[in-house]
């Protein structure tokens, strides 16, 4: 990871939807990851700009950092879809 680039916990605003013996992990209605259920532990795939961590989901901070898919932000610091 780029040292330069800042993450978020994000943990507590994501949630999860079974999907045929998987889970999509949205944050807000944003799909940013999938975690696979399998004989040898789970598997964490997470979109681009969002990493899974110790327990945690992050999501990447930095100007260059991608949004999830669909996602258009404009304005900082606005995590509730409203601004």
């Amino acid at each position: 990871m780029d040292h330069n680039v800042r993450r978020t916990d994000i943990t507590d605003k994501v949630y999860g939807k079974m999907d045929q013996g998987s889970m999509s992990l949205y944050l807000n209605k944003d799909k940013i990851g999938n975690i696979r259920f399998t004989n040898q532990g789970n598997l964490y795939e997470m979109g681009e700009g969002f990493e899974f961590d110790g327990d945690k989901i992050y999501r990447q901070d930095s100007g260059s950092a991608p949004k999830a898919q669909g996602q258009q932000q404009l304005v900082d610091d606005c995590e509730f879809g409203w601004c």
